[in-house]
């Protein structure tokens, strides 16, 4: 049979059918020395068995499934599934696997025009993206490397995922704890501590461990390998999931940029300050102000509070508009 065919033919081609008899040029005999070209398309019949299609190599209209066939006279004929097999070597079943690769391509291409429609906002938008979140990954190491145990503490927070500040408080055994003891156990008459929540961590993805700048990098990496609609649908498909990957990463990214907004606010802050307070396995104190947050001990040291830059999030709605190609 005939190699691949061109991109453009793979792009405006329906690979299955339900009518045989909807389309073009078809003749009703195979002429003299006419051999198999290609198989166009398959077609499983949805008027059988009130109707059946026609095949030109039994003369007969007993058939449900078949394919269409390209002859090498040029002629386009109709192919009942067993008469393929008979005539051409070629079953309704064989058929469908060598369609179903050129479907395959068909989306890769489809998918492949779509990211050409938004290549050039991509890109541009890209760009911006990366400069915010450059700004973003340096608040964040500043944040760890000045305030390094709180930091470190909070990020097993986030990773709990309840969100909670807690404190262990010092509190008296309960009477019915202390008749509980044995007289001789050192537990009794002493104090216990119980673990009490003082507040609620803003912001949590601040400490998610995805490096959001290299995220994006990957992102205009990949939109730029992704340029060659020639390639085998093969090397097309490994490209577009790797954009697809990048996709849901810049979406993470996007969550992440508003959870850094909110955590590096007043607010939040306060809050912070006043769960360290009350945190005796915190040695250094806070003190949160209008301007950032810093050490209570020396309010020379601590963190300024600087607005992030705007983030471009139309760059979203060019992904939405990929992904409902899809």
């Amino acid at each position: 049979m005939a190699g691949a065919l061109n991109t453009d033919l793979i792009r405006n081609t329906v690979f299955r059918l339900t009518d045989p008899y909807d389309q073009r040029d078809l003749i009703n005999y195979v002429p003299e020395h006419a051999k198999l070209l290609d198989i166009l398309n398959i077609y499983e019949f949805e008027r059988f068995p009130t109707e059946k299609a026609f095949c030109v190599v039994c003369r007969g209209h007993r058939h449900k499934r078949g394919f269409t066939a390209a002859l090498t006279t040029g002629d386009r004929v109709l192919v009942g599934s067993a008469c393929g097999q008979k005539k051409f070597g070629a079953n309704w079943e064989d058929a469908e696997k060598r369609l179903r690769l050129r479907s395959d391509h068909q989306y890769e291409l489809l998918m492949y025009d779509r990211l050409t429609m938004i290549r050039g906002q991509l890109q541009e938008k890209l760009q911006q993206w990366l400069r915010v979140f450059e700004q973003l990954e340096g608040r964040k190491a500043a944040f760890s490397r000045i305030f390094g145990e709180v930091a470190s503490r909070l990020t097993e927070v986030a990773k709990r995922g309840d969100g909670r500040l807690t404190i262990h408080r010092k509190v008296r055994t309960s009477s019915f704890q202390q008749a509980l003891a044995r007289d001789d156990d050192d537990s009794k008459d002493r104090f216990t501590y119980q673990e009490v929540t003082v507040g609620t961590l803003v912001g949590p993805a601040f400490f998610d461990s995805l490096h959001t700048h290299r995220a994006v990098a990957q992102a205009v990496q990949s939109v730029k390998d992704h340029s060659f609609e020639k390639a085998l649908s093969l090397d097309m498909t490994k490209r577009r999931k790797a954009v697809e990957r990048s996709f849901e990463e810049l979406q993470r990214c996007a969550e992440i940029y508003d959870d850094v907004n909110a955590f590096l606010a007043p607010a939040s802050f306060a809050g912070l300050a006043r769960w360290v307070d009350q945190n005796d396995g915190i040695r250094r104190k806070l003190v949160a102000r209008h301007n950032g947050l810093f050490f209570s001990d020396d309010l020379n040291q601590g963190m300024t509070l600087l607005p992030l830059p705007d983030l471009d999030e139309t760059l979203l709605d060019c992904i939405w508009e990929y992904r409902r190609a899809g």
